[in-house]
């Protein structure tokens, strides 16, 4: 099955070295970066890995990070993902200029008023600073996870402890009631928000390499029962990739992973599912 999302992935990259999120669509930095990570492991796509990272660091932006693609003026949370696929590459000076980034980059500040009634009414601390999709913007979860695994796998990024403990915190308080993680908030207009597959499998694979002593085991329980809910390749293969993190293993959902590999060697035509797939099987981010 790993074999021949690799051929696929190969058959799927664009001519500037890249890859979309379906045939014929422009590169982007995600899907581009999924890939790269996806097959470092091969050694029969040396060529094609090598073409990505050049393509991903052509995409950098002077102020070190990445936007969605190579045209998107706005660096954001796809930065995260690029560090990712060039640590331990020849750009891993770029990884680092984007660990930078990451860094500086500051989610919305709200004044103590809005503060108080954010915690009335949402039931968490705003105060607390995780990482936005864009700058200036409020924190959300996977973008904080995304950039908590960035930061932890570049040990040249010196992420000042407080910081990373401070976005644990965030992820800590954006818990819902029954474990696991929704996109944002775990309770709106007084209800609590149940938790999904995505969020909670991002969550897991940061706290488990930042602070994995945060993690409940109402956490897996919740991610276990959002991947048999949900049932689509994403979800099975992200929540399959969160549990070998954490060293378990779902046998079920692996198996209805495989059974959602199309012909052509790739799950739903899509290069950067397909990439998640095989990080899944093969058990490592």
């Amino acid at each position: 099955m790993r074999a021949s999302g690799s051929e696929f992935l190969l058959r799927a990259s664009n001519p500037d070295g890249g890859w979309a999120y379906a045939a014929g669509q422009p590169s982007c930095v995600e899907a581009t970066s999924a890939a790269v990570v996806a097959l470092r492991e091969d050694s029969g796509t040396a060529g094609a890995r090598g073409r990505a990272v050049r393509w991903l660091i052509a995409a950098q932006h002077r102020d070190g990070g990445w936007g969605f693609s190579a045209e998107d003026p706005e660096s954001g949370w796809a930065t995260a993902w690029a560090v990712l696929a060039l640590t331990g590459v020849p750009g891993r000076e770029a990884a680092q200029r984007g660990a930078g980034w990451l860094l500086a980059v500051k989610p919305q500040a709200l004044q103590d008023t809005m503060l108080a009634e954010a915690r009335a009414k949402l039931a968490i601390d705003t105060g607390l600073a995780g990482w936005p999709w864009l700058p200036s913007q409020a924190s959300w979860v996977e973008p904080t996870a995304l950039a908590l695994l960035a930061l932890s796998v570049l040990p040249e990024a010196n992420a000042p402890a407080a910081r990373l403990e401070e976005a644990v915190r965030y992820l800590a308080d954006r818990r819902c009631a029954g474990g696991g993680w929704n996109f944002g908030n775990p309770v709106m207009l007084g209800a609590s928000l149940p938790p999904r597959a995505h969020p909670t499998a991002w969550a897991l694979m940061a706290m488990a390499r930042v602070r994995p002593n945060a993690l409940r085991p109402e956490d897996t329980a919740a991610l276990r029962a959002e991947m048999a809910s949900d049932g689509g390749a994403l979800a099975l293969g992200l929540g399959a990739l969160a549990l070998r993190t954490l060293g378990e293993e779902d046998d079920g959902a692996t198996t209805r992973l495989a059974a959602l590999q199309d012909a052509d060697g790739s799950w739903n035509a899509n290069p950067f599912h397909t990439a998640i797939a095989i990080m899944a099987l093969r058990g490592a981010l």
